[in-house]
């Protein structure tokens, strides 16, 4: 049936429609002022020296691992439960991707789990995500002596420990896709304070004028994105204030539920509320999301599980890809919108109770 509530709606308004509008009436297209603008104030944001612009959040992964030279033959530690793309962007250099177990509240990288891997890879990089918006973390990986790059696709905008999101490591990324924290429909940017790292990722985006390079592709991002982007920027912290209105209401409406059926996200000092993941206890997630489709309720399952056979053992990362469910959580999502959510997710977790 169609949904009564979609798993996903983008927030915008006449800022976004305007800011579009003027990108195309300055008939500059390409790259330019636009994007020049949003480098700025993403530095500014994130409190680093330097913001590099480019065409996808895997073309930010992808390049903040060449900046960091990692090359064919190199191990990278990822989080055993990701996106795809960070794997991705290991294989396009010709390096390994080795997931690496996770926390079990947070679901983010495990710092002790990385320790023995770091020391027997000889990892040439670590990627920690901050996972749904839960804090990696990333000072402590970032002690164990290999480069991190901080994933910020999930949080930014806001600070953990008095430090903002995307200045913890030596390097960070974003993503801009449609459906995260900040949409662009495409795009993607790389953060940091190192002059060489920002001068690699700038040459990089684009192959003009350049050297034939295997590696140097089309990278760039164009100037209707970033309008869109700076027009999402300036309504961020009104965005995530609304989210975590948002999850403080399911914690509070879902905290009477059976523990014996799920579990609720951690509340978690200072983090984002990008998903909001219930861990189920007795049944798939696959098979939740399917019954409350059938309620009219959009939900899924958050990340697909992208590992081959025989990599090391992960089992919280293998109970996360199995049994973890995003329930609707955006800043448009009504009152009304979400008391049916909870409706439903009640009624059907009350069938699995004698699972």
């Amino acid at each position: 049936m169609d949904k009564i509530v979609p798993h996903n709606r983008l927030t915008f308004g006449d800022a976004e429609c305007d800011a579009v509008l003027r990108a195309v009436r300055s008939g500059r297209w390409a790259q330019g002022p636009c994007v020049e603008e949003l480098e700025s104030t993403l530095a500014r944001t994130a409190g680093v020296k330097h913001a590099v612009c480019v065409g996808s959040g895997l073309a930010a992964i992808r390049l903040a691992l060449g900046a960091l030279g990692v090359r064919s033959g190199h191990h990278v530690v990822v989080p055993a439960y990701s996106c795809v793309a960070l794997a991705n962007a290991a294989l396009s250099w010709g390096a390994t991707p080795v997931p690496v177990e996770i926390e079990e509240t947070s679901w983010t990288l495990d710092a002790e789990k990385c320790r023995s891997l770091i020391e027997s890879t000889r990892a040439r990089a670590v990627i920690a995500v901050h996972t749904f918006g839960a804090a990696a973390r990333v000072k402590e990986i970032a002690e164990l002596g290999a480069p991190v790059i901080e994933d910020c696709a999930h949080a930014f905008g806001s600070a953990i420990a008095g430090r903002p999101f995307g200045a913890g490591a030596q390097v960070a990324v974003l993503s801009f896709y449609a459906t995260k924290l900040i949409g662009g429909g495409e795009g993607g940017a790389v953060l940091t304070d190192s002059a060489e790292i920002a001068g690699f990722v700038k040459s990089s985006r684009d192959y003009g004028d350049q050297p034939a390079d295997a590696h140097r592709m089309n990278d760039k991002m164009n100037e209707l994105e970033a309008a869109l982007v700076l027009a999402q920027m300036r309504r961020l912290p009104q965005m995530l204030a609304a989210r975590e209105a948002l999850a403080m209401r399911y914690l509070d409406r879902l905290s009477a539920g059976d523990e014996e059926v799920f579990r609720l996200p951690a509340r978690g000092k200072g983090r984002i509320w990008y998903r909001f993941a219930v861990k189920m206890l007795r049944v798939t997630a696959e098979r939740v999301v399917s019954d409350l489709g059938r309620l009219g309720i959009g939900a899924a399952v958050p990340v697909t599980d992208w590992r081959s056979r025989g990599e090391q053992a992960a089992p919280i990362a293998d109970r996360a890809y199995a049994h973890l469910v995003s329930l609707p959580l955006y800043p448009t999502l009504s009152e009304q919108e979400q008391d049916a959510v909870i409706s439903a997710f009640l009624k059907v977790c009350r069938d699995y109770e004698h699972a």
